[in-house]
C-alpha cells in the first residue's frame, strides 16, 4: 500500500464552503476512478507557535491510498484529475506541497473515525455589530452560557483569542483550551479546540454575524467534529452518538443565549435615557 500526502494552504478569502467544496470534489474524483482505496482529508490543528513559524504552515492536509505506486501513478496521470487542480487553482489560489510514502502506522482497531458537519442558525432582532460584540466578549461566557462555570483569557489580539474553559457537560466538569480566528470586517469568529475535551477528537467551526437589514442578524454556529472513545465511553459508535447529540443540543441552547442577550443590549441601546 502506498500514501499520498497532500498538505494545502487555502487563502482566507478561500472561504469554508468553498473549500469543503474543493474537498468533495477531490472525493468524488478519487472513488470514481477505481484506483483509490481509502480518501480522507482534515483541517489543520493549529498552535500558537504557527504564527512564527517558517515555510509553509497548512491550512488542511489530505491523504489517500493506493494498492501500490503504479496504481497511484496511474490515478495522478488521469485527465480529469489535470482538470481538477488546474480549475480550483485558478479559483481559490492555493498552495500545495505532496509527498508519496508507505503507510507509516499500524492501522487502528474499528471503523475509520468520520468528521461530522453540522450547522445551527437563528435570527436575531438586534444589529450585525451588536451580536458579534456578545460573540467577541469571550470573558463574559460564564455569564453567557449557563454550563460555563470559567472563561479564562490566555492570549489576546486583534485577530485572535486563546482561552481556557471549564463547562459542565452533562454533569461532568470538563476543561480545554480552544483558538479563536477573529474576522472583524465579516463578522466571523472561526475556532478549534488546541486542548481537546474527553471523547472529542477533533472540534472546530465558525460563528457568523449576518446582516439582514440594519435591525436584525442571522446568527449561524457551525461545528466540524471527531469523537473518540473514553474509558467511560469505550465505544466509538456510542461516543460519536453522544457528541453529536451534544452538539445539536448545546447549538440550540447557546444560539437562544447569543440572541436574547443581544436583542437585551440593542432594546438597552433603543430605550430613552
Amino acid at each position: 500500500m502506498i500514501v499520498h500526502t497532500l498538505i494545502y494552504r487555502f487563502p482566507p478569502e478561500a472561504g469554508e464552503d468553498k473549500v469543503r467544496s474543493f474537498f468533495d470534489g477531490l472525493h468524488e474524483i478519487t472513488v470514481e476512478s477505481g484506483l483509490v482505496s481509502a480518501f480522507g482529508w482534515r483541517p489543520h490543528v493549529r498552535f500558537p507557535i504557527d504564527e512564527h513559524a517558517k515555510g509553509m504552515t497548512a491550512t488542511h492536509i489530505a491523504q489517500f491510498s493506493c494498492r501500490d505506486g503504479a496504481t497511484l501513478r496511474k490515478f495522478s496521470e488521469m485527465p480529469a484529475v489535470h482538470e481538477f487542480i488546474a480549475k480550483w487553482r485558478a479559483e481559490l489560489n492555493y498552495e500545495a506541497a505532496y509527498a508519496n510514502h508507505e503507510e507509516m502506522l499500524p492501522p487502528g482497531g474499528g471503523k475509520v473515525n468520520t468528521m461530522f458537519h453540522t450547522e445551527h442558525t437563528v435570527t436575531v432582532e438586534a444589529p450585525a455589530d451588536v451580536v458579534f460584540a456578545v460573540l467577541a466578549d469571550i470573558e463574559g461566557y460564564a455569564d453567557l452560557f449557563p454550563p460555563t462555570r470559567e472563561s479564562t483569557l490566555l492570549e489576546e489580539s486583534e485577530t485572535h483569542q486563546i482561552a481556557r474553559l471549564v463547562v459542565d457537560v452533562s454533569g461532568q466538569v470538563q476543561s480545554w483550551v480552544t483558538r479563536r480566528d477573529i474576522d472583524r470586517e465579516h463578522r466571523v469568529i472561526a475556532y478549534r479546540q488546541l486542548e481537546n475535551a474527553p471523547m472529542i477528537e477533533f472540534m472546530g467551526g465558525e460563528w457568523r454575524a449576518l446582516p439582514l437589514d440594519e435591525g436584525r442578524t442571522q446568527l449561524v454556529i457551525t461545528h466540524d467534529f471527531a469523537a473518540r472513545p473514553t474509558e467511560a465511553v469505550p465505544s466509538r459508535e456510542k461516543a460519536t452518538e453522544l457528541l453529536r447529540a451534544a452538539v445539536d443540543r448545546n447549538s440550540d441552547a447557546d444560539l437562544d443565549a447569543v440572541r436574547k442577550e443581544s436583542e437585551r443590549r440593542a432594546q438597552a441601546v433603543g430605550s430613552p435615557a
